[in-house]
């Protein structure tokens, strides 16, 4: 009986699928009936293509996408989402808002979706696709109306996000064959934007992982001229060789640094590169590594202990000894710097 009742169903949905036009497929999207749109057109849009079916055809399952994220089905997402892109180049899209969906959508998924990859999109779909209006810095809309006289400060371009989801899929895995999928937009949002930090040391990423540690290097001391952030003192002193200077790198990122649990790595590259050679000075570092990893509740890796072992047999120079040690070595090597 429950057979019979489901084959009924079943024939009396595709006559009513077999009898509906585009112009009912947008009526029940604007009605808010997303599913049944979505299910009524993947039928018709198989055995026919034309401008209007493969619009509604886009548009429905754009809606499809947004739904399923809501609800946690990101699997169906991203299926959908390559639909998107399969059929966005047979879209008539005079007014880009097609372009804008997907583009809008891979931000959302790459921002979502853990296992999304924004390399792999841009890969298919071509940073030469974005469009001018994709590089303009987004104004935020305020969802309620903002005191009088409240400035809102633009966003990020949409492009200027995919760059930086972008990297972020790349740092999961460097390697230079993946850093080729990300340069053409990074070459253009260098060109856009010369002096953008985030730009410019995505760029010396890149030449890391391309194993051009010159090149990076020179990109990091022209940040340093305009930005004194710490990270970018520590991701300089991971390619400098010379002791001296690495070592006032670290002092610099270690100074410039306001919250302790950031400093913590940076005191024990530090320690490191003083054993042997200064061991007092050493063994003040680790201990402020080891006691701030203490305060923030982390036990000792065992690259810590190793070199406390190394260590056992140093008496640690004062906080007073160590503080002149950093303005000696910031004196010789960032003499311009207050």
């Amino acid at each position: 009986m429950f057979v019979g009742r489901f084959i009924v169903f079943l024939q009396t949905k595709r006559e009513k699928t077999k009898n509906m036009e585009v112009k009912d497929i947008f009526e029940l999207r604007k009605q808010g009936r997303i599913e049944e749109a979505y299910d009524a057109i993947r039928p018709m849009y198989a055995v026919h293509k034309g401008k209007y079916t493969t619009l509604a055809m886009f548009w429905t399952a754009s809606d499809m996408l947004k739904k399923r994220l809501g609800e946690k089905r990101v699997e169906e997402a991203q299926k959908i989402f390559e639909a998107l892109l399969r059929v966005l180049p047979s879209i008539d899209d005079c007014d880009s808002k097609a372009h804008a969906a997907v583009v809008n959508a891979a931000l959302r998924l790459g921002k979502e979706v853990e296992n999304f990859s924004m390399l792999q999109f841009l890969e298919q779909f071509g940073a030469e696709h974005l469009t001018e209006a994709d590089w303009k810095p987004v104004i935020p809309e305020a969802k309620e109306a903002a005191p009088s006289g409240e400035r809102k400060f633009p966003l990020p371009s949409n492009a200027l996000r995919i760059l930086t989801l972008a990297f972020h899929d790349l740092q999961r895995s460097p390697t230079p064959e993946r850093a080729l999928k990300v340069m053409p937009l990074l070459q253009e949002a260098l060109r856009r934007h010369p002096r953008d930090k985030n730009v410019v040391r995505h760029m010396a990423q890149v030449y890391v992982i391309m194993q051009e540690p010159g090149k990076a290097a020179e990109l990091y001391r022209q940040l340093l001229t305009r930005h004194h952030d710490s990270w970018l003192y520590a991701e300089l002193a991971e390619l400098t060789e010379e002791p001296g200077e690495r070592a006032a790198l670290l002092i610099q990122a270690i100074t410039r640094q306001r919250q302790d649990k950031f400093r913590s790595g940076y005191h024990f590259e530090l320690a490191q590169l003083l054993a042997g050679r200064d061991n007092a000075r050493a063994a003040y570092e680790l201990e402020r590594c080891i006691s701030i990893r203490q305060q923030q509740g982390f036990h000792n890796t065992r690259e810590i202990e190793d070199l406390r072992r190394t260590l056992a047999d140093a008496q640690p120079v004062d906080e007073a000894s160590q503080q002149a040690f950093y303005r000696k070595m910031k004196e010789k090597y960032f003499p311009k710097e207050r």
